[in-house]
């Protein structure tokens, strides 16, 4: 039966009861605790905070917060009265924290205060001068966000407090529960912007129902039961987070256990106290297998999403999956189940889950390919998107509503998918998907360059590191360290460019169409750091 988020954590807590269902670690110690009746108590009172601010069914709420309790307080607090959330990157600096303020339309804003040497309420009282003057408590006017009429911080301390303490008063549980009952599985639940496969990241609209079928058949696939427990390093803000991570977790009966900020000696004894077993995202196995003090520690991780490195980190034999999918299918489309052989779970995706419809397709003709051909993966079902944000339709689905991915692949002769490539121009470092034209855009507004060209280049743990070709203008030069530096300002950090090259611009490959060649500059790109390596 098709359920709201808000009623799903409200069952969910119930059914844990007593039992602890949230563990919060800001580093490798926890801090915080709570039981199922506790963490609900905390995302009612959320709730009725929110109502106090005019929250209600259809207000865009940003939430601007690391892995914390208080995230989930208020995403659900908020799914509770019929709001749409839209989770922000404390990844992003200031200026993609406006696109995203401005384009989602956000209404109202519930924000950490400061992340380590980030300092939130610094960044948005520039973009939102009211702020200086204690504004944070009346409605805000500025033509550069015409929806925003509220910013709500709150002081992210390693002991969250209770949600009554910082937020103040609060509505009736009548009047929330009033508002909780005009809610329907139907209706838009968040919107999640994509790590970048453009310029600008797009704008992800999934109702509630697409969230929790796919978290669902995760859990059913990936064989989560309450016996285990959640490593919750990857970001919330993300749909892998979110879906792959906390929500498939909790469908399973099983604990989560947030870390806030990894360093890997300190994951390394959170792992082991807290006896975490599902592992689902990659990007910090490289640091933690380097650590000098791995041998030492008993992990218990043995579930999660399948990867070159499960060999090394997870215990053996170990019962990970393949998978695929992606923010616009909220996480998985296809799946391989725990029971299978191992050689099926790390060397397929899976086959696609219930309610799911893959199609392989000539990329240029849009023709359906037979068994074993390689071709543009093409989706429609349940957990598909609403939509982009602002994007018409008809330029985001086919006309029988698949949604053509840009990525490559094919099905075995047993209806398994396998993954092979991206169509698109896009870089996938630690996980997270980078546009390669965001990236050139801001090194071509650095004064000394005149055209940049981004590639991803092959790293064994990342994935893929970003490069890039710069030709300087006229004769000017600039060094690569000012030009990470000028990114760095700009770009949040998995976006920086690792490597650049200064070329000229008859170094840069063309077809006989007009295009870069980028294949040719990564191949490029490559040679060069094999040259590095070797002259070091």
């Amino acid at each position: 039966m098709a359920q709201t988020l808000a009623r799903f954590l409200y069952e969910t807590s119930a059914h844990f009861g007593e039992r602890e269902m949230l563990a919060f670690a800001p580093e490798g110690t926890v801090t915080a605790r709570y039981s199922g009746k506790e963490l609900s108590q905390q995302v009612e009172a959320a709730a009725r905070w929110l109502a106090t601010r005019g929250v209600t069914k259809g207000t865009h709420v940003g939430l601007l917060c690391t892995n914390r309790p208080e995230w989930i307080f208020y995403a659900f607090g908020a799914w509770s009265l019929g709001a749409v959330v839209v989770p922000l990157s404390t990844l992003w600096k200031t200026q993609e924290l406006a696109f995203a303020l401005r384009h989602a339309d956000v209404e109202g804003l519930v924000a950490m205060s400061a992340f380590r040497a980030r300092d939130f309420v610094a960044d948005l009282t520039g973009l939102l001068p009211d702020l200086a003057n204690g504004a944070t408590g009346e409605p805000l006017w500025n033509t550069n966000f015409p929806n925003l009429r509220w910013v709500h911080f709150f002081p992210a301390r390693s002991n969250p407090e209770q949600v009554e303490s910082t937020s103040g008063r609060s509505s009736s549980p009548s009047y929330v529960e009033a508002l909780g009952e005009r809610v329907v599985p139907s209706d838009w639940a968040v919107i999640f912007f994509t790590s970048g496969t453009t310029a600008r990241p797009k704008a992800v609209v999934h109702c509630h129902e697409a969230l929790l079928v796919s978290a669902q058949r995760i859990a059913q696939a990936v064989g989560i039961g309450e016996e285990d427990a959640w490593w919750g390093h990857m970001p919330l803000f993300w749909t892998g987070g979110f879906v792959l991570g906390l929500l498939a977790t909790w469908s399973g009966g099983a604990r989560v256990v947030l870390q806030e900020r990894v360093e890997a000696g300190g994951a390394l004894r959170l792992l082991e106290k807290e006896k975490c077993t599902i592992m689902a995202g990659w990007h910090q196995a490289g640091p933690l297998l380097e650590h000098p003090d791995f041998s030492r520690h008993q992990l218990a991780l043995r579930k999660g999403s399948a990867h070159a490195l499960a060999g090394r980190l997870l215990v053996q034999p170990h019962l990970a999956v393949g998978m695929y999918g992606l923010s616009e299918t909220a996480t998985c489309v296809a799946c391989a189940h725990w029971q299978e052989p191992e050689d099926v779970r790390t060397t397929t995706c899976g086959k696609p889950l219930a309610g799911t419809e893959v199609r392989i397709v000539d990329p240029q003709t849009g023709a359906r390919l037979p068994q074993g051909s390689t071709g543009e993966i093409c989706v429609r079902g349940v957990t598909l998107m609403e939509g982009y944000y602002k994007v018409p339709a008809e330029e985001t689905f086919d006309c029988e509503g698949f949604f053509h991915t840009g990525d490559l692949g094919f099905f075995d002769e047993s209806g398994r998918l396998h993954f092979v490539g991206r169509l698109k121009d896009v870089i996938k470092t630690a996980g997270v998907n980078v546009a390669a034209r965001e990236v050139e855009e801001t090194l071509e507004q650095h004064p000394a360059i005149e055209a940049a060209y981004v590639v991803g280049v092959p790293h064994e743990t990342r994935g893929e590191n970003v490069a890039a070709f710069v030709v300087p203008r006229g004769s000017t030069t600039v060094s690569e360290e000012d030009l990470v530096k000028f990114c760095r300002e700009r770009l949040a950090s998995y976006k920086v460019p690792r490597y650049i090259f200064a070329v000229s611009k008859e170094a840069i490959p063309y077809t006989a169409t007009g295009k870069v060649e980028k294949a040719a500059l990564k191949a490029e790109a490559q040679r060069r750091l094999e040259e590095r390596e070797l002259g070091a």
